[in-house]
């Protein structure tokens, strides 16, 4: 006998179509579902729930869930198809936002996890906390996909939210990950197919969760240098004790307005153009809304330069800085991070990342000399803290290296400006969903007025600055000069390892290969400290983002297979220009 939501799903049009008359088919779909299906139970989510309670309250000092002004969840929850869409950085999330939901309004919140986390005995309580699970892959399987689309179809019309991370796993580097667009395809193609009884608007709703320390930082550290993801298993579960040993400070949520995302039916209508422009409209949304927290502004700090320590009164100095800027331009910053808190939040920060082991004091009180320096196993775990608010401060950095170039004269005309700032958009766009050009052009000239004090209309003005103005911008904005550089220094080594490979292997670079290039290069150029600072600086996405820069560059080229150099002059003009910009950041030290 078939349960209700077995016929459902069933009725599906697109599937229904597809397994007409099939036996065999119709029993895979059953199957699928089954391994799909969420089995919720109000008894169980409670009782959860109570030990969720328990939990928080141990690990966190608080779970801060904002919503916009004038938002009442609960009607738009009734009134509306709602899809959560959230970034996704720790195994916390899975019971982050629907723990809160449930808390505050009582509403259930069905979510998509990975099938690997369908493990005993955690995967039994999520599947009945409103878990469904899905596999990784399934793009050859279209009865699999039409399955997954007719269990989606089955929750909207039944009005249960639904929630899926746009990035399609959790980010190892701390950078919001491009968008995926397959659940959103699913979602528009599920909706149009309600029966008009039922059918409300479906809305998607970008929600931004940033976690001020995150556990699982250690692993993807590992996996970030080249490690292979462990597998979870029951045993890692076990492992979970552990986590009560850190100080996790606050995990903030914040929903972001309501975007539209329906089929509208019309002649003409794109719908692949229309998932993308969907997806990326909930992507730009997250961004915008990432917190500056306190221990992401301690990372973006402490990872400044590539060794030494910072006395406490730095620290402060540097974030008081950070904070009028974000301020003054109305980045999200945490409230705690207000100048009047500012002494006893970044103190409470430092204090955090010495009990987690990340960060070590030199000197001692008593003696007058207190440092603080990042432990040297630990700075990739901290540019996981940085990675999240990077793209807020591109625009000052971009900023801060056109100044030098004015400064050196490699920039003397209105051409050479706009050049460099497009230069450095194009070396940054596989690494961060960037401002479109207008929009960068503009924000700089914003912050280059309020800098100065008056208004700067175009980049001619810019050619105009006085002496002193300069000195009055570089003074504003001088802390954000070196925050980009680490990414520069990774493109700088996959640029001599192509170099390299190329005049060893005239047959083509594999990947694999390349990445272990590109190890090696990293290791001797570190060892001679000439260029190559910091030791952050090498990853394997950074490393293969280095490679989809180049082909963009026409400096290589893949039809299939290996990577080919088309370009031999271009790489070796791309490495003269990039080891001057370095050693001139590293050189120049900037006023604070």
């Amino acid at each position: 006998m078939l349960t209700t939501m077995q016929k459902k799903v069933l009725s599906y049009p697109c599937l229904a179509d597809r397994i007409k008359d099939n036996v065999n088919d119709k029993t895979k779909v059953l199957k699928n579902v089954k391994e799909i299906a969420a089995t919720f139970s109000k008894p169980t989510i409670d009782s959860f729930g109570r030990v969720l309670d328990s939990i928080v309250s141990h690990l966190y000092d608080n779970i801060n869930f904002d919503l916009p002004p004038g938002l009442d969840l609960k009607k738009l929850l009734k009134e509306n198809h709602v899809v959560l869409v959230p970034n996704h950085q720790s195994h916390a999330d899975y019971l982050a936002l629907n723990y809160i939901i449930y808390k505050h309004y009582k509403v259930p919140v069905f979510i998509a996890g990975g099938i690997n986390l369908d493990i005993f005995p955690i995967g039994t309580i999520f599947r009945k906390s409103g878990c469904f699970f899905i596999r990784r892959s399934f793009s050859s399987d279209i009865l699999y996909k039409l399955t997954l689309e007719a269990y989606l179809f089955y929750l909207l019309g039944e009005g249960h939210p639904i929630e899926f991370f746009f990035e399609g796993g959790r980010s190892r580097t701390g950078k919001l990950l491009p968008p995926r667009f397959g659940l959103f395809h699913m979602l528009l193609e599920a909706h149009s197919h309600l029966p008009e009884l039922v059918k409300k608007p479906l809305l998607f709703l970008p929600v931004t969760i940033a976690h001020e320390y995150v556990p699982e930082q250690k692993s993807l550290a590992r996996e970030m240098s080249g490690g292979k993801k462990k597998k979870e298993s029951t045993g890692q579960l076990l492992k979970l004790y552990k986590v009560f040993a850190y100080h996790m400070g606050s995990m903030h949520i914040k929903v972001g307005t309501p975007i539209q995302g329906q089929i509208t039916g019309e002649p003409g209508e794109d719908l692949k153009q229309k998932t993308q422009a969907l997806a990326f409209d909930c992507f730009r949304a997250v961004g915008k809304k990432m917190l500056i927290t306190p221990s992401s502004l301690m990372g973006l700090i402490m990872l400044d330069g590539p060794v030494g320590a910072l006395k406490f009164e730095e620290i402060r100095e540097r974030a008081l800085k950070i904070s009028e800027h974000c301020h003054k331009f109305n980045l999200p910053i945490s409230n705690s991070l207000a100048p009047e808190k500012l002494n006893v939040t970044i103190e409470r920060a430092v204090q955090m990342f010495i009990k987690n082991n990340k960060i070590e004091v030199i000197g001692t009180e008593s003696k007058g000399h207190v440092f603080y320096s990042v432990k040297k196993d630990t700075r990739m775990e901290l540019l996981y803290f940085k990675n999240m608010i990077l793209h807020h401060f591109l625009v000052p950095w971009i900023i801060n290296s056109a100044w030098l170039g004015l400064f050196t004269g490699r920039i003397t005309t209105k051409a050479d400006l706009g050049k460099h700032f497009l230069r450095l958009r194009a070396q940054l766009k596989y690494e961060f969903y960037l401002p479109t050009i207008k929009e960068l052009f503009l924000d700089a000239l914003a912050i280059i007025s309020a800098s100065i004090g008056r208004e700067v209309k175009d980049l001619e003005d810019c050619l105009q600055l006085s002496h002193k103005d300069l000195y009055l911008l570089v003074k504003d904005i001088g802390v954000f000069s070196r925050c980009v550089n680490y990414l520069l220094e990774g493109y700088y080594i996959g640029a001599l390892a192509v170099k390299a490979m190329y005049v060893q292997e005239k047959q083509g670079i594999k990947t694999e290969a390349y990445l272990k290039k590109c190890r090696d290069v990293f290791e001797t150029e570190m060892a001679l400290g000439r260029v190559i600072k910091f030791s952050e600086s090498f990853s394997h996405p950074v490393a293969r983002n280095a490679l989809k820069y180049l082909e963009n560059q026409k400096i290589l080229t893949q039809a299939s297979g290996p990577y080919i150099v088309t370009d031999l002059a271009k790489l070796d003009q791309l490495l003269l220009d990039l080891e001057l910009q370095l050693t001139q950041h590293m050189k120049f030290q900037v006023p604070l």
